[in-house]
Order: structure tokens, then sequence, then C-alpha cells
């Protein structure tokens, strides 16, 4: 299990997802769980939450748990809204290529 320990209180930038999970690539790689901790982090702005939902796909299929810790309801929200949006958006793209 690899815990990753959020320290940043504000989470606004796409690249700030890279600057989070680039420096412990080989560890990921190597973890068949990963613990995020948001226990410090107050807000995140949609841009993240894209970003953050983006990265977690590329997980699918592998065998990587992926655990979110200590999220608040605000930060949970801003999640839901996002990946709500993300599904729909690719329901309009499925249903436009038919």
């Amino acid at each position: 299990m690899k815990l990753i320990k959020i320290k940043k209180r504000y989470l606004i930038f796409r690249d700030e997802v890279k600057k989070i999970f680039q420096p412990l690539a080989k560890e990921i790689k190597l973890a068949t769980t990963i613990c995020l901790d948001f226990s410090e982090v107050k807000f995140i702005s949609r841009t993240f939450a894209d970003e953050l939902l983006n990265f977690l796909s590329n997980f699918k299929g592998r065998k990587i748990r992926i655990k979110i810790l200590n999220l608040k309801p605000n930060l949970k929200k801003m999640l839901e809204l996002v990946k709500k949006s993300k599904e729909k958006t690719k329901k309009e793209l499925i249903l436009a290529c038919l």
C-alpha cells in the first residue's frame, strides 16, 4: 500500500496532479493499493478535479485499488459534479456518432 498525503490546501491547476504523482511514479507502479489523503486540502477547482479523474481512469482494468481518504464534503461534491459532467459528455458523444 502506498499512502500519498496531499499537503497543498488549494488545488487549482491541472499540472498539480502531475506534481503530486510524478515523483512517486516508480512506487505507484509497484503498489497494489494507493491511498490519497486529502485531509489538508480545503479546495479543489473543477479543472483539478477533471485532471485527477483523468489520471485515476488510467488505473481502470489494472490490479491497483485507489482509495480517497479524508475527503471534505465540498471536495466530494466537486468530484461528483465533474464525474457526472464527464459521463454526460461521453454519452452525448456516443449518441452523436450513431
